[in-house]
């Protein structure tokens, strides 16, 4: 469980809803995917350093970016998952290798994007590569549930990957 408080309502709140059982390790794995987390969610380390009591510091938005990342990688897993059984995971592996490129791109050439705004591109990224595979299959196109879920997020310019 991730004990978070919450400095501009000044509340701690308790979150569970990720996967795994240390959240500790639970963040520092996920700040792999999305390197944002380790902005949104601020640790404080105990006095006795005992990590089993790390807790967090967040403010009311942050946190909710923070949720939002993790509700969308969710959706990227499912989504890669029929991707995996359509071709095969070794391709789908392949989409998350572009996807991050293509983050790093952008962070090369667009130098004002902050961290959420790259994190939010390489999610995008990755749906618009899942999109062009499972169409094939019928299925509909994700990138516009994305965007309906970030627009209060991310400027329009980021929102739909146009600079």
């Amino acid at each position: 469980m991730l004990d978070i408080y919450l400095t501009d309502v000044q509340k701690n709140v308790q979150f569970k809803d990720y996967p795994g059982e240390h959240p500790v390790k639970f963040i520092l794995n996920f700040k792999k995917i999305f390197p944002s987390v380790m902005e949104l969610l601020l640790p404080v380390l105990p006095s006795d350093e005992d990590l089993e009591k790390m807790t967090w510091e967040s403010t009311t938005q942050d946190f909710a970016t923070f949720k939002l990342l993790l509700s969308g990688w969710g959706v990227i897993e499912l989504r890669l998952n029929a991707i995996g059984q359509f071709k095969d995971k070794n391709y789908a592996d392949q989409l998350v290798k572009k996807a991050q490129a293509k983050r790093k791109e952008f962070a090369k050439v667009q130098k004002q994007l902050v961290t959420v705004e790259l994190d939010y591109l390489f999610m995008h990224e990755i749906h618009a590569l899942i999109d062009t595979e499972l169409v094939e299959l019928g299925e509909k196109f994700y990138l516009p549930t994305l965007r309906d879920l970030w627009k209060d997020q991310v400027k329009a310019n980021v929102l739909n990957a146009k600079f």
